[in-house]
């Protein structure tokens, strides 16, 4: 049976660096289990519409899995009827953060025939053998699905606790030669993000190592759960690296997890096995100000970790205690100084504009800024459907789906959750993002 995987296509400003690790990890699955699997990755090739529906006539596939971020809500709008004109006959599911967070926004106004919730690798599969073999769809877990005019929700499926019975990505399944030579790290990025100079990276890829996040800050989306924090195997994670060096020559690894740094215990048995190794590369990773001691800094830098991606969000506890961060002012200024003393790259990122933002939260944040010589942007405050900041600025969203389709990426602005009125938070935030004192 052929199942076609399609990614849609992010931020068309930005060069295609993010790799669909998901949607390759699902075509893994899949032909291990014997299904004929393609991926149609539209977001690294970026064609015109008309090439996307001249490539799709050219292809054959019983199943279409599309995936994509609620960002991607407008394309698949568009898309998804014309895989159904295509191939009427053809079984469409999407899945993926749109699907996960907005599913009755997707069966009110795209013609899927279901929709995958939470992690796709086993759903997908059981999806696809039930087709095959004519059974029942109401015994997959975690999908909900038209049957004769009516949406059937199924039972939750339980995430997959042993994340090391997950084949590596379907890599050759990919056009690799695009996210290769458009490194999302390092000198040659073309993004916010710094990077030590001294460091070059020609080759780099992402891994993800954990699934999920131990924590519960109000404006971030889990697609895998809220608090449901998994990860794979320190030596799973470093044969895949090792697969990596030798098919691809990559000399940089970036880890993409929510928080790489959430287990000091499996990060220290991590770096002690890249220190067998000895692969030719630099790493980087996201953690969390409160786990960035010291002792594990120095650890991370003697392997080979160059870069750190802090989420600081603000200079203000007042807002930190509003985003639930669980953090502390103190804790971001001390994260900050202990990772440059080991030579680790700090890079820092910022919410502007989260409710209850003042002139004081906002001068406290530049004060933040200067005193730890940041020269960096800010991100809009968006509420992203699932999140409980999207709960909280429900009353200001007058239509969900309007609201959705305005959806780009953060650097954007969609909506005012401040009690400035919008002239005056541009403003603002311009100030902020410049260090410039508004108090």
């Amino acid at each position: 049976m052929k199942v076609l995987l399609i990614n849609c296509p992010i931020r068309l400003e930005a060069q295609p660096n993010c790799i669909p690790y998901g949607l390759a990890t699902i075509a893994a699955v899949l032909r291990r289990d014997g299904f004929d699997v393609e991926i149609y990755d539209i977001n690294a090739t970026r064609p015109k519409p008309d090439v996307v529906l001249k490539d799709l006539s050219c292809r054959q596939w019983e199943i279409a899995g599309v995936s994509g971020l609620i960002t991607t809500y407008n394309y698949q709008k568009w898309l998804i009827p014309e895989l159904k004109r295509i191939n009427p006959r053809a079984f469409v599911l999407s899945g993926g953060g749109l699907a996960t967070s907005s599913p009755g926004l997707v069966f009110k106004n795209i013609p899927v025939d279901a929709v995958a919730v939470g992690e796709g690798e086993q759903t997908m599969l059981e999806v696809c053998r039930t087709i095959r073999d004519g059974g029942d769809l109401s015994a997959v877990p975690g999908i909900r699905f038209r049957r004769n005019g009516s949406i059937i929700v199924n039972s939750d499926r339980k995430n997959i606790d042993d994340l090391d019975t997950i084949p590596f990505p379907a890599w050759d399944l990919l056009p690799m030669e695009v996210y290769l030579k458009n490194p999302i790290w390092g000198d040659v990025a073309n993004n916010s993000s710094g990077f030590r100079e001294d460091v070059k990276v020609t080759k780099s890829m992402n891994v993800i190592s954990s699934r999920g996040c131990p924590f519960s800050c109000n404006y971030c989306y889990h697609l895998f759960g809220r608090s449901n924090y998994r990860f794979r195997s320190p030596q799973n994670v470093v044969d895949e690296i090792e697969v990596l060096v030798d098919r691809y020559n990559v000399d940089f690894i970036g880890f993409v997890d929510d928080n790489m740094m959430a287990s000091k215990r499996r990060l220290l048995e991590f770096c002690d096995l890249m220190e067998k190794k000895r692969f030719p590369i630099t790493w980087g990773c996201h953690g969390r100000v409160t786990s960035a001691g010291l002792e594990i800094l120095e650890r991370m830098a003697e392997v080979g970790c160059v870069w750190i991606g802090y989420g600081i969000e603000s200079g203000s506890q007042k807002i930190l205690d509003a985003m639930n961060k669980k953090a502390t002012v103190r804790e971001a200024k001390e994260a900050i100084i202990n990772t440059r003393k080991v030579g680790i790259y700090p890079n820092t990122t910022f919410i502007f504009g989260y409710p209850g933002e003042s002139l004081e939260s906002i001068q406290e944040t530049i004060d933040f800024k200067k005193e730890m010589g940041l020269k960096c942007g800010s991100f809009f405050a968006t509420p992203y459907p699932g999140t409980p900041l999207y709960t909280q600025a429900l009353s200001r969203i007058k239509d969900e789906e309007s609201f959705i389709q305005s959806l780009g990426n953060a650097t954007e602005f969609s909506i005012n959750l401040t009690r400035f009125d919008d002239e005056t938070m541009f403003s603002l935030k311009k100030a902020m993002d410049e260090n410039r004192d508004v108090i």
